[in-house]
C-alpha cells in the first residue's frame, strides 16, 4: 500500500508519542489476520485482503440520507480539569443527542476517534453506559487517547466495544460502503499511529463520494503549534475528516481532496479556545431535491472570522456538489460548566497577588484530575531547579493517578 508520509524525518517521528507507525505492524483485534478476514460483518462494512480498494460485490442493507461525523468524545468517569458539572454524565448525554439526532434524520454516525480519554481502567458501568447509546454498530476509528501504546491492544478499553460488535473500525482494508440519498459512497479511515492512504482505488465501482476519517496532527492554520501532516491531494479521495484536534479549523482545499477539522463534542480545559468553540457535529449530504447550492459558500472559500458559514458547498471531481452542514450539539455556556478564575495582580513574584490567587484557587478547586495542582506546578515550578522541579512534578502525578510515578 502507498502511503501518505508526514513531511518530518522518520527518525524525529520515532522521538514522539505520535510517531506514526506501519499499519502492517499494528495490532488490530488481538487475533490472527486469517480469523479477522473470516468475521461476520454488516453489509455496509467490508474487508479486504488487499490495500485500499472497494469489495466488488457490496448489496447494502439500506440506503441513509447523509453521513454525520462526531468528533473526539473523550468519555470519561471523572470530572475534567476545572469543570464543575457533572462531566460524565452531560459527556455521555452529548454522544446519545448525537445518536438520536443521526437516527431521526436518517443519517449514518461515524466516531473520529478519542471515544474515550482514558485508554484503560475504565469502569464497568461507563462501558454499560455507552453500549445502551448504540442501537446498530457503529463505525469508528480509534484516537490516541484510546490506545495505551501507539496502537490497539486487547486490554484497551475500545477493544472491548470493537469486540462486541458495539464498534465497527474503519480502516485500510475495512470500509464502509452504501447508498446515500442515490450515490454511492465509501468512508474508510486511519486510526491514530498509522498513515494516510496515498491513493484510493475504486476497483472499477466509480464511487460518488469517498470519505477518509483521521486521527492525526494535521497541519491546519490555527493549529500551526501541533501540525506535522501537511495537507496534500490524495488522488481518489474526496473528504478527509480529522478528529484529534478539539476545535473547528478552517476547511484546506488541496486540488479535489477537502480537508476538514470539525473540533470535538465536548470542552474539556478552560482555556480561550474552549470559550469560543460551538460543540458540533459535521453532517455531509448531497442537496435534496430543487435545491440549489448556487448560493452556499464554497469550501475554498472557508474562513474562521466572524464571516464563518455553517454551510459549505463541496464542489467534487466529478462535477457532483455535496453540502457540508456543522450542527450544534445542546451545551450550556461556558460560565456554566467551568470554574471561574481566580484572578491575580502579579504572576512574576512568588509572594505576589498572582502566587496568593494560584493558591486560593488550588484550595478551593478540588478537581477529580489534579488539574488546579499542575496548574499551580506549572505557573511556580519555573523558579526552582529542573532537577526539584522534576521530582515535584513526578510525586503528584503519583499522587493523582494514585500509583506510583514513573
Amino acid at each position: 500500500m502507498n502511503l501518505l508520509f508526514p513531511d518530518t524525518p522518520d527518525e524525529e517521528l520515532e522521538d514522539k508519542n505520535s510517531a506514526v507507525k506501519d499499519c502492517d505492524g499494528a495490532d488490530t483485534i488481538g487475533e490472527p489476520a486469517e480469523h479477522q478476514a473470516a468475521e461476520a460483518l454488516p453489509s455496509e462494512i467490508v474487508k479486504t485482503n488487499a490495500s485500499v480498494q472497494l469489495a466488488k460485490k457490496l448489496q447494502p442493507s439500506k440506503e441513509v440520507a447523509g453521513l454525520l461525523f462526531i468528533g473526539d468524545p473523550h468519555l470519561e468517569a471523572r470530572v475534567p480539569g476545572f469543570r464543575c458539572d457533572n462531566y460524565p454524565e452531560v459527556v455521555l448525554n452529548k454522544l446519545r443527542w448525537c445518536l438520536n439526532y443521526a437516527k431521526s434524520n436518517n443519517l449514518q454516525p461515524f466516531l473520529l476517534g478519542d471515544v474515550f480519554q482514558l485508554p484503560q481502567d475504565n469502569p464497568n458501568w461507563l462501558l454499560a453506559e455507552i453500549i445502551d447509546c448504540i442501537d446498530e454498530p457503529l463505525p469508528a476509528i480509534y484516537g490516541n487517547h484510546d490506545v495505551r501504546e501507539n496502537f490497539l491492544k486487547s486490554n484497551d478499553s475500545i477493544n472491548v466495544l470493537f469486540r462486541s460488535g458495539h464498534l465497527k473500525r474503519i480502516e485500510e482494508t475495512s470500509v464502509w460502503v452504501a447508498t446515500v440519498a442515490g450515490r454511492r459512497v465509501i468512508v474508510g479511515g486511519s486510526d491514530w499511529g498509522n498513515r494516510l492512504p496515498k491513493s484510493l482505488e475504486a476497483n472499477g465501482n466509480n464511487p460518488d463520494l469517498v470519505v477518509w476519517m483521521t486521527h492525526h496532527d494535521i497541519l491546519i492554520p490555527g493549529y500551526e503549534e501541533g501540525g506535522r501532516i501537511r495537507p496534500k491531494a490524495i488522488p481518489g479521495i474526496d473528504v478527509i475528516i480529522n478528529g484529534h484536534i478539539h476545535r473547528r479549523l478552517t476547511t484546506v482545499v488541496k486540488e479535489n481532496t477537502h480537508w476538514f477539522t470539525p473540533g470535538n463534542i465536548s470542552r474539556r480545559s478552560r482555556s480561550d479556545a474552549s470559550r469560543e468553540h460551538r460543540p458540533s457535529v459535521l453532517v455531509l449530504r448531497p442537496p435534496v431535491a430543487n435545491l440549489s447550492l448556487a448560493d452556499v459558500r464554497s469550501a475554498s472559500d472557508d474562513t474562521a472570522d466572524e464571516s464563518r458559514t455553517d454551510r459549505l458547498r463541496l464542489d467534487l471531481q466529478n462535477g457532483q456538489q455535496w453540502l457540508a452542514e456543522w450542527i450544534t450539539v445542546p451545551h450550556k455556556p461556558f460560565e456554566e460548566v467551568f470554574h471561574q478564575q481566580v484572578q491575580g495582580d502579579d504572576q512574576t513574584t512568588p509572594g505576589g497577588s498572582g502566587f496568593i490567587a494560584d493558591l486560593k484557587e488550588l484550595t478551593a478547586r478540588r478537581t477529580e484530575t489534579g488539574a488546579g495542582l499542575m496548574s499551580y506546578l506549572q505557573s511556580h515550578l519555573q523558579n526552582y531547579d529542573e532537577p526539584v522541579a522534576a521530582e515535584v512534578r513526578r510525586l503528584a502525578e503519583e499522587v493523582i493517578n494514585g500509583q506510583t510515578a514513573k
